[in-house]
């Protein structure tokens, strides 16, 4: 069996071929972006060398809800589900070959290595966004106020009371130094702003219990003149809700993959790489997740 080794600074491998023919290929990829395309039950993550006529692709068995959250990801590649496949084409290999419905015909392979071992570590980062006005940096990373589960910086309801954060804060910026947590809501005035507050009024009745039922206080108003019942200590009305309304918060994730112990397969001859930096992906994915935290 023919071996190549590849260390993790190697640049240039040469390859004996039967027929007597010598097939130089650089596998140099430095200065070229990782890219990817991918749904809902794979993605494919590849790389393209400057020259544009070899490619190193990754295809995960994994769809986009890897990207969900944050995440290290140590996946064993294979010759079915997880691939690494390296690639010599007989011209230039555009994005098109690896993303299109229907890749195009041209240009072909003519050299494929195909990894029998090895290792894929793909570690997600994510930042998530609850949009209610306050910064990570001001609710912290670790906070959960109210033990649901979502830490506060991305949950749109800190105490777990179904009033959103946002509508329990300073929202009018009556101080003017455009900081919501420097003058909060506290209804009751017992020092614990109202977005931190499970009973906001301090009327006994937990602010979550002052809702007909639809999970929702502030539409539940015995009196015009001062606002929904739970902010209202003259009105101790009790629905029992052990439940909490539905969350929704944005998220942005990168992804950084390397490639451990690689050894790429052709017939008899071998390539092997201990470590390649495929690079990273900035935004590979955002959106929005919606959904309703477990009550404890």
């Amino acid at each position: 069996m023919r071996l190549v080794f590849l260390g993790i600074l190697s640049m240039l491998l040469t390859v004996g071929c039967d027929d007597g023919d010598i097939i130089v290929n650089t596998f140099d990829f430095d200065g070229t972006d990782l890219q990817n395309c991918g749904n809902a039950d794979a993605y494919l993550f590849y790389k393209i060398n400057v020259n544009g006529n070899e490619s190193l692709s990754l295809k995960l068995a994994q769809g986009e809800d890897i990207f969900f959250q944050e995440d290290t990801l140590n996946v064993t590649l294979n010759s079915s589900s997880n691939v690494v496949n390296y690639r010599i084409f007989n011209g230039e290999v555009t994005n098109a070959y690896f993303c299109d419905n229907v890749p195009p015909t041209e240009p072909s392979v003519n050299i494929e290595y195909i990894a029998n071992n090895g290792t894929a570590t793909l570690i997600v980062s994510t930042t998530r966004d609850d949009n209610d006005g306050l910064s990570t940096e001001l609710e912290g990373m670790v906070n959960d106020t109210d033990g649901d589960g979502l830490l506060d910086y991305f949950d749109f309801d800190d105490d777990g009371d179904n009033v959103p954060t946002l509508q329990e804060l300073d929202t009018a910026n009556e101080d003017g130094d455009n900081n919501p947590l420097t003058n909060p809501k506290d209804t009751d005035g017992d020092g614990i702003a109202d977005h931190l507050d499970p009973d906001d009024d301090g009327d006994g009745v937990l602010t979550r219990y002052e809702s007909s039922g639809d999970l929702d206080p502030t539409n539940d108003i015995t009196d015009t003149t001062v606002g929904p019942d739970y902010i209202n200590a003259a009105v101790a009305i009790e629905t029992v809700i052990d439940a909490y309304r539905s969350h929704s918060y944005d998220f942005i994730s990168d992804a950084a993959l390397t490639l451990h112990d690689l050894v790429l397969v052709n017939g008899e001859e071998q390539i092997i790489k201990q470590f390649f930096d495929m690079g990273t992906v900035d935004e590979i994915l955002q959106g929005t997740i919606t959904l309703n935290p477990d009550f404890n």
